[in-house]
């Protein structure tokens, strides 16, 4: 990406991380019914929506062009390019595909009578495959990546499950 567009991406990231903020702290504190502040119903939106406007304003400030110094002074790599995508050319449908299984996920099977841990396992076994295919087409281990991504799908969807299950007291379809 171009510093131009690395600014305008930040700063859009930043002004939805500020609206969630401002959204999450109007929420209903349920106050009313003695609820523990921890488990306050805006707490989290808010803490994710400060962490995307910290993360925002890393976009829009990290790719500013580099000060003139001297070679010696550069430790953090700063006068380096940014690497290219594979194939030395950006791809696109990386991002289409990765907003289609995110939609497909929360539109289609969350909610849909499927398990929780089954469309986790679902979503996950697809993006893996689908986003590794390139590579694993050209190195004709196909059935080797699919093994793995399934075996990867199945315990990260178990984990996710006992965590949210388990841990932060969500009950989950």
């Amino acid at each position: 990406m171009s510093f131009r567009a690395d600014r305008v991406f930040g700063l859009a990231w930043a002004l939805l991380g500020a609206a969630i903020v401002v959204e999450s702290w109007r929420m209903d504190r349920l106050e009313q019914q003695h609820i523990n502040p921890v488990t306050a119903p805006g707490l989290v939106p808010g803490l994710l929506g400060v962490v995307l406007v910290a993360f925002g304003i890393v976009l829009a400030a990290r790719r500013a062009p580099p000060v003139e110094m001297p070679v010696e002074q550069d430790l953090l790599g700063l006068d380096e390019p940014p690497p290219e995508a594979p194939h030395g050319a950006s791809e696109p449908w990386r991002v289409g595909l990765a907003l289609l299984l995110c939609l497909g996920f929360a539109g289609g099977l969350v909610g849909s009578g499927l398990p929780f841990w089954a469309a986790a396992f679902v979503f996950l076994l697809l993006a893996i495959v689908l986003f590794e295919w390139p590579e694993r087409r050209a190195a004709g281990t196909i059935a080797r990546g699919a093994a793995q991504a399934a075996l990867i799908a199945g315990c990260a969807a178990a984990f996710i499950t006992l965590v949210f299950q388990e841990v932060f007291l969500v009950r989950l379809p």
